[in-house]
């Protein structure tokens, strides 16, 4: 997971993240941020060697939510779409967005979300079926992925623990 503003600004630590020599080819470039430059920055640089964008609106931690990053987009839709549309516009290669259900069980935004990536251009959605507040606890929602893959018209991937892999299957 690449900090948009670490390759906007040239750090050292975001410049060794990039790195893939003694990975699996292909290796796709996921990025995270709230600064629609700087997220356009990040997707004209890194389609140039990554053959897939994927934008990260789904990390819980902290250290990423209290820059408003990650899980935090999902309190600003509209954000969320801008930041969506810029990256598509400035990729030379597929984008993908990963998401979570919502922030909490008072903001679901999941359905919402999805049918926004679509419209922008995204090609595939990751959902992750809990809450922002939930972490990776409790028992993800199967019903909120069954409603995102009925609400879009790309392919939609579940983010599962292989022991619920069966489970998932039957319900979604």
């Amino acid at each position: 997971m690449i900090s948009s503003k670490g390759l906007f600004y040239n750090d050292e630590k975001t410049k060794l993240l990039l790195n893939t020599e003694n990975e699996q080819i292909p290796v796709a470039a996921q990025i995270f941020g709230n600064d629609i430059e700087a997220m356009s920055f990040a997707a004209k640089e890194l389609s140039k060697t990554s053959p897939i964008i994927d934008i990260n609106m789904g990390c819980p931690a902290p250290k990423v939510v209290k820059n408003g990053d990650g899980s935090k987009l999902l309190l600003n839709l509209e954000l969320a779409g801008d930041i969506i549309e810029a990256v598509v516009k400035n990729s030379q290669v597929p984008v993908t967005l990963k998401m979570r259900k919502g922030w909490d069980d008072n903001n679901i935004v999941a359905v919402e979300l999805a049918k926004i990536a679509d419209s922008k251009g995204v090609k595939a959605i990751t959902i992750h079926g809990r809450t922002r507040e939930q972490f990776y606890t409790g028992e993800a929602d199967w019903d909120i992925i069954k409603q995102v893959k009925q609400a879009v018209n790309i392919p939609v991937i579940r983010k599962w623990r292989y022991k619920n892999q069966r489970r998932c299957i039957k319900n979604v």
